[in-house]
This record gives structure tokens, sequence and C-alpha cells, in this order.
């Protein structure tokens, strides 16, 4: 039972990580251009191996949840607040062959190549949000400290879904501090869910997408993107780069009929689940038009989940509600061409 309550961590994290993977995406509306003048964008990101990044991230989550062994829980709700700050360095690779990741034969179809990077945490620092001192809680900061210094590998396909991971799962195994490792990867792939043809400000376009692993069956993620302007990527330099900036609006939900399905995951394991878990949020994202790379990110979000898991076997079943709050930023700080 606590693999389970560590994965409803993992799960907490989703709206904002597969916000971005492959997904249906509706038909692209047709571009703008004769609106303003403007000619249509094709949003791929241009990296070459050997290129460096690095990216400033930071990630403010407070939590209220209740946990236990029955329908109500006797100890009550907890809250907890924790802030994070990242620093992270990163290596652009050679993409994987098609034999090792087979999802990289989309790129193609895409015309976009897959992207491979080595991350790695060069700082970290995690605080607990409030003035109040619990010695219980501070503990838990100590997972989110374990990541400086350490590596993972990971690939995203042309569409921005994960096609390739190593590593990051023996980095951490706590699900707060995973949810911090892993919560921002995805978001350098701002663009790629964009139409492959190019868009235009004012237009918008929109993806549906099962979430895999979900406690519930027919959970969805639906988003609704829209090219909103033009503007410096740096407030502070106006005749500097300049950026696409793109709303993304998202909500995550069970299908009509179907809060209450047990996947089939937790049925081989001889689990049910019911309940419900829900969220919704945005993220306000600049591209650069030059390169395509995701400059920055803000994003905020709401997440509700009440879930009870019981054995068919019997017993006590175990529950778990919890309402969380999330905001999270990410800034490129620097790049680095390849060595010619």
């Amino acid at each position: 039972m606590r693999a389970l309550i560590a994965s409803i961590g993992l799960w907490a994290a989703l709206p904002m990580c597969v916000a971005g993977q492959q997904a249906k995406t509706s038909a692209a509306q047709p571009a703008l251009a004769d609106a303003a003048g403007h000619p249509p964008v094709v949003l791929t990101p241009h990296y070459t191996p050997g290129d460096t990044l690095r990216y400033q991230v930071s990630l403010r989550s407070r939590t209220k949840s209740l946990v236990g062994g029955a329908v109500e829980n006797p100890e009550g709700a907890s809250e907890l607040g924790i802030s994070v700050g990242l620093t992270l360095h990163l290596e652009v690779l050679s993409p994987i062959p098609v034999a090792v990741a087979p999802t990289t034969s989309q790129a193609k179809e895409a015309g976009r190549p897959p992207l491979r990077l080595r991350a790695t945490y060069e700082r970290v620092v995690a605080e607990l949000l409030g003035d109040s001192y619990d010695p219980a809680a501070v503990k838990l900061l100590a997972p989110y400290k374990d990541l400086e210094g350490r590596s993972f590998e990971f690939q995203l396909g042309p569409h921005g879904e994960v096609e390739y991971m190593k590593g990051l799962e023996e980095l951490v195994g706590d699900a707060r501090a995973m949810e911090a490792a892993r919560s921002w990867f995805e978001q350098l792939g701002a663009g790629l869910g964009a139409p492959v043809t190019g868009v235009a400000p004012g237009q918008t376009w929109e993806q549906k997408r099962a979430v895999p692993g979900a406690p519930l069956d027919g959970t969805e993620l639906e988003s609704k993107s829209t090219y909103l302007r033009d503007e410096p990527c740096d407030a502070e330099k106006p005749d500097g780069e300049q950026c696409a900036v793109v709303l993304m609006r998202f909500a995550l939900g069970q299908k009509p009929g179907e809060k209450n399905a047990t996947p089939e995951e937790f049925r081989k394991r001889g689990l049910r689940t019911s309940g419900e878990w829900t969220s919704q949020g945005e993220s306000l994202v600049y591209v650069s038009l030059r390169t395509g790379r995701t400059v920055s990110v803000t994003q905020t979000s709401e997440e509700w989940m009440d879930l009870n898991i019981r054995r068919e076997s019997g017993g006590m079943p175990f529950r778990y509600a919890g309402r969380a709050q999330n905001e999270t930023h990410l800034l490129l700080l620097d790049e680095k061409p390849a060595r010619q």
C-alpha cells in the first residue's frame, strides 16, 4: 500500500507533465497572416548534439490531504507547502536509434526529429512554506536536496511526448521529490504540440489524450492553446530576441460514466478503485521565433482527488483525498552552441 501512496503523488503531477505529450490534435484553424501581416511560424525547436543550456525552475505547491484506512480519517486533514528551486544543466545528445526507442519512427511523419537530452541538477534549494516548524515535515526536504549533482537522460518525440527516459527513478524514491524532478522537462517541448504546418497570432489548436497509469479508468487530459502575439522574450530588452506567446488552458477528468471504473492494471493486482480526480490550469509559454526553443513558462494549476482503493480479498479500504495548488516557473538562463 505504501507504493500506492507514492504513486498518488506522481499521478498528481501529470497535468503539468503530460500537457505537452502526443495527443490527437484537432484540425488547425487557417493561419491569420492576413489579419496582421504575420506569416505562419513553425514552432519546432532547433538543437545540435553538443549544445548546452541552463534553465532555472521554481515550484511552489500547497497541498491539503486526508490519508487513512477508513472512509473517515480520524487524524483529519494535513496541510503542507513546499518551495523548490532548481538550476539545470542540459546537454543535447544524438537521438536514440529507432530500434531502441520505436516511437521515434513517428518523427519522420511529423517532420520533426526527436530530442534527446542529459539533465544534471546543478543546484537544488527546497524549503517549507509557512512559519511553523514541523520536524516530520522537514524530513521531506531531504529527497529534494539529494537531486543535486545527479543526472538522467530523456528523449522527447515529434509532438513533445516522452518516448525514452533513463535514470530518473534511481535518483529519488519520494513521490513529491519525483514530481519536482520531472515536472519541468516536458515544458521544453511546449511548441511541439502546435501544427507542423505553422501557426500565426490568433490561431488555436487542441489536444486530447488518455492519461496512462491513472488510478481511474477513462482519465483524459484536454488542452487548448492559442498563439496570442509576438513580444520580446525579455521585457527588459525590447529590441532583443522576439518570442511567440502561447496561452495553454488544460483540464483533466474522467469520461462520463467512467468515474468509478478500475483500470486493468489495478485489476491484475487484485485492487478496485473508485472516486474522482480532476485538475485544471493554464500556462503562458514564450517560444523563441529564432530557435523554436522554450524561453520561459509560467504555469498555475489546481487539482482535486478523492480516491478509494480496496482489495478484492477484503480488508479496510484505503482513501486519499486531497486538494493542491501549484505554481511553476521555468526560465532559460543561457545557451551555448556546439563546438565546431
